[in-house]
């Protein structure tokens, strides 16, 4: 008896011990975290003092140490803590990447992110390591891909895992070391656990999804719609010495790490066969493959090649990429940035479906290989470039490009940028047929068709010549407002010839299927919204479930891999928060000062349309919390009248929950929501400093604009009366930073630091949505405690009508004058004699601005 009790007595100390222990280290380790790093590792049998900067700077796996200032946390027989300011840093560019992404730990809205070094070492005896570690309790064990994200590793000594955790999976991962219960499936016993920051990236070890091509011959069978890293051998890859971010694949699991390369020149083996080294020869084109239209014998390599010349060509790559990324089926093809040095020493060739080229001037002979890619079968785009001159003669008309009145087959008086040529079609080559594509408004020919005279069963060189300049955005080559109102209003137009001509050449540009619709996640910046608000839906649930018209939602504390996304069900994950895809949602949080609306977040990536999300929540919502839904992109986004709005992404969208009493001011004229969210928008970048100027205005009823020119954005509401109250949803989708096929506020921006010689930055759509949100609040108090007055002098402030003479298409040629809105938020206008005033509702009427008509809806 009197044992037994002495062991609970020692079981009672040790459990006491390790609580004070485990609460000394949990305080030290939060306390620090945030202001270096973090060190703990494991006390020397021999003696309790470590030296970390030493043992540190011994390390392999962090960077030479220069001063490092460390502090003592905690120490004793076993553990030591410390605390190092600045923090340890790791350079990655040695380390390798992990395959694939393993561990699920995510980040939630309250916890940071730690990045962490394991250092580890293969234990003396690996057989009594095991049979200690197949004794630790399954409650107690932690296994370290439970609760972090691996980034890289290095083969050391000492091995070294990078991952990423929380803060609190940080702790545990402490103190589960102290206790010797961490589980690492590789046999090896964690020394040393540091919080780090990184440099670098990671390289990938293998290509895992390689095939084996033992001949050239037999790479030719290998050709079809996948990456170029799928379809030739490793030995090419070593061939092209191509650096990861210069020639990217379509995943970053399919990088080749060229660092161990071992090329000293490019006549080096491309593959190998019973029969012996076929060699490189950079003018050698037998090996090109055919590359003719999609509905011939021959399928297409799946690669586009772009050459920009030897000046700002990475810019002028990025900027055409996206382009060519709008016109062509993502799904199908890689786009490349071939180096100016590099078209004489890679062998691009064989591989390319199309080769475009952009720059004028080609230097070092490149001209030869180019036209030698074309008589092999090649094809290729030239927008401007001097390697016309190969194909047919031309004029000089003009000393530099300029905007020019195009017509290309149904397009017609379209204006486009073009370059300082015509061609004649007159060509001496009898090995070419000449075709002309375009004019201009002086029926010069401004695009030609050039197609190889060849036999029936050989492949046909194919090359489309452009002085009609379709890569060059308008942003970049306006130099004057004109110029950029002309070319952006054409821009849509451009995308459409583009699409034509890729087509042409045989580059598949048919419409890639939507993207998968994806889970919503509640977020807010603040837990008792979270608990107010999911208290307030606790009553209305059935299984979790809140059923409605439209869509149905479905909540679930966190994403399972068996719940499935639909049109009619949305799954929303409560407690635990992924990655989100198109938004960042700090950024959100940091620019948001609201005190109610938008304080409770349901985001989702992909969704049919934000408007209906919040259908069956707004009147389980609480008053003190402010609902509002947004998406990364839309898939049927909608406007007034059942129109479309196309909702890419880089475009801010949201459906906002607003309730208004109905005896206030505000409540008795619930059509000025659709104006105050109209003016809230442009406000949100008129009113930073700097931006007072950018030119973004209101059209009636509903629309942003630029200027007078163009459509960046529109709001609709849809609103229902209970309960003395009305509850409204705003729909709203503005342009923000995607630049085509229209236009958007980072254009504008853009053009405006151009013409006034300032640097204005590009804003971001996390930005201007908090701070649209912010205006909203704002204005409807204001209104509320003030009436329409002060409002309404804002509103005129930005709006396009002022005075303006208009026409009813319902009254005749009888000219009215647009006096403002009306009491209730209506148009109004008076008769130019004074004898009569009509207010216009915004239920379906437009105004056309072009016509200085108002269009009256018919029913």
């Amino acid at each position: 008896m009197f044992v037994s009790v002495g062991y609970l007595i020692i079981a009672a100390y040790q459990w006491y011990r390790n609580r004070v222990r485990h609460s000394m280290v949990h305080r030290y380790i939060s306390s620090s975290l945030r202001l270096g790093s973090v060190i703990v590792q494991r006390v020397s049998p021999l003696t309790q003092a470590v030296d970390v900067k030493q043992s540190l700077c011994n390390s392999k796996l962090v960077e030479k140490i220069g001063y490092l200032g460390v502090t003592e946390l905690f120490n004793d027989d076993e553990i030591s803590i410390s605390q190092t300011v600045p923090k340890v840093q790791v350079n990655l560019d040695k380390w390798t990447a992990y395959y694939k992404d393993i561990g699920h730990a995510k980040l939630t809205a309250e916890d940071r992110e730690v990045v962490v070094l394991l250092e580890s070492l293969r234990p003396a005896d690996v057989e009594t390591f095991a049979e200690q570690q197949s004794h630790v309790s399954l409650n107690k064990s932690f296994h370290i891909l439970d609760h972090g994200h691996p980034v890289a590793w290095n083969t050391g000594p000492p091995v070294g895992i990078v991952m990423q955790c929380s803060e609190s999976d940080f702790l545990t991962l402490c103190l589960s070391f102290i206790d010797n219960a961490i589980i690492m499936e590789e046999d090896l016993q964690v020394n040393r656990i540091i919080s780090i920051q990184t440099k670098g990236k990671a390289a990938n070890l293998v290509n895992s999804d390689l095939r084996e091509v033992t001949t050239v011959e037999d790479a030719s069978s290998q050709w079809s719609n996948e990456s170029m890293a799928d379809s030739v051998s490793l030995a090419n890859h070593e061939a092209m010495e191509m650096s990861s971010q210069d020639w990217e694949g379509v995943e970053a699991e399919n990088e080749v790490d060229m660092n161990n390369s071992n090329i000293e020149d490019m006549d080096i083996v491309m593959g190998e066969s019973g029969s012996g080294e076929i060699m490189f020869d950079p003018n050698d084109f037998s090996m090109v493959p055919p590359s003719v239209d999609s509905n011939e014998k021959y399928s297409k390599p799946p690669n586009i090649v772009v050459y920009c010349g030897k000046k700002d060509a990475t810019r002028k790559f990025e900027s055409l990429k996206q382009v060519l990324y709008q016109c062509v089926h993502n799904d199908c093809y890689v786009i490349y940035h071939l180096k100016h040095d590099e078209v004489h020493t890679v062998p691009w060739a064989e591989n390319t479906a199309l080769l475009v080229l952009t720059e004028e001037n080609l230097y070092d002979q490149n001209d030869d290989i180019i036209c030698r890619y074309f008589e092999k079968g090649g094809r290729l785009i030239s927008f401007g470039s001097n390697v016309d001159a190969n194909f047919v003669p031309r004029r000089e008309l003009y000393k530099g490009p300029g905007i020019r009145i195009v017509n290309f087959e149904e397009h017609k008086n379209i204006a486009l940028l073009c370059g300082r040529y015509s061609y004649m079609m007159d060509t001496n080559r009898s090995d070419i047929k000449v075709k002309g594509l375009a004019t201009d408004n002086k029926e010069q020919t401004v695009v030609v068709e050039v197609s190889q005279n060849v036999a029936e069963q050989a492949p046909a060189g194919k090359a489309i010549l452009s002085q009609v300049l379709l890569d060059q955005d308008p942003t970049d080559v306006a130099l004057n407002q004109d110029e950029f109102n002309q070319l952006k209003k054409y821009n849509p137009t451009r995308f459409q010839i583009l699409t034509l001509m890729l087509t042409s050449m045989g580059i598949r540009c048919e419409q890639v299927s939507q993207p998968e619709l994806s889970p919503c996640f509640l977020l807010t910046n603040d837990q008792a919204n979270k608990v107010r608000f999911i208290n307030g839906l606790a009553s209305r649930l059935k299984s979790g479930f809140l059923k409605s018209t439209s869509v149905s939602l479905q909540f679930f504390p966190r994403l399972m891999s068996e719940v499935t996304v639909t049109p009619s069900v949305l799954p929303v994950v409560t407690d635990k928060m992924e990655n989100l895809k198109y938004f960042n949602i700090d950024e959100y949080w940091d620019n948001l000062t609201t005190t109610k609306l938008g304080n409770v977040v349901l985001y989702t990536d992909v969704v049919p349309s934000t408007m209906p999300l919040l259908d069956g929540l707004m009147y389980s919502e609480p008053k003190s919390v402010g609902l509002i839904a947004i998406a990364g992109r839309q898939t049927q986004g909608q406007g007034r009248g059942g129109n479309s709005w196309l909702s890419p992404e880089g475009c801010a969208m949201f459906s906002l929950h607003v309730r208004i009493e109905l005896e206030n001011s505000l409540g008795r004229a619930v059509s000025y929501l659709q104006h105050i969210t109209s003016l809230a928008v442009v406000e949100s970048v008129r009113t930073l400093p700097g931006y007072e100027n950018v030119d973004l205005r209101l059209k009636w009823p509903n629309d942003i604009y630029y200027s007078d020119k163009m459509k960046l954005g529109g709001v609709v509401v849809k609103s229902s009366l209970m309960g003395g109250a009305c509850d409204a949803i705003i729909g709203c989708g503005f342009n923000v930073s995607n630049t085509n096929p229209t236009i958007c506020i980072n254009d504008i921006i853009k053009q405006y630091n151009k013409e006034h010689s300032t640097s204005l930055p590009m804003l971001t759509k996390e930005k201007l949505l908090a701070r649209t949100v912010n205006l909203i609040e704002e204005f409807i108090k204001d209104f509320q405690l003030n009436g329409r007055t002060g409002f309404c002098k804002k509103y005129y402030q930005r709006w396009l009508h002022g005075n303006h003479q208009v026409q009813l298409d319902t009254e005749g040629d009888q000219v009215f004058t647009v006096q403002g809105v009306d009491e209730y938020g209506y148009l109004e206008i008076k008769s130019k004699d004074g004898g009569k005033t009509i207010s216009v509702q915004p239920d379906g009427n437009s105004y056309d601005m072009m016509r200085n008509l108002i269009h009256m809806k018919t029913h």
